[in-house]
């Protein structure tokens, strides 16, 4: 018996690795569009966050 379920792993395990392959190749593809964007976001966010946290110095500056 467990020479059958070796036997069939065997025949199993390259589809297993070559779907594996696919997925991670997608995947990669995917992530290669996501992050510089990813990235344009969060350098949006940081420039508003300064250029609103300068405004407020700003603003409360007259009231020292």
């Amino acid at each position: 018996m467990p020479s059958v379920l070796l036997d069939r792993l065997r025949r199993i395990l390259p589809l297993a690795n070559k779907v594996a392959d696919e997925i991670v190749c997608e995947e990669t593809e995917i992530l290669e569009k996501i992050i510089p964007r990813m990235f344009e976001v969060m350098g949006r966010v940081a420039k508003f966050s300064c250029d609103y946290v300068r405004r407020g110095k700003l603003l409360c500056s007259g009231f020292d």
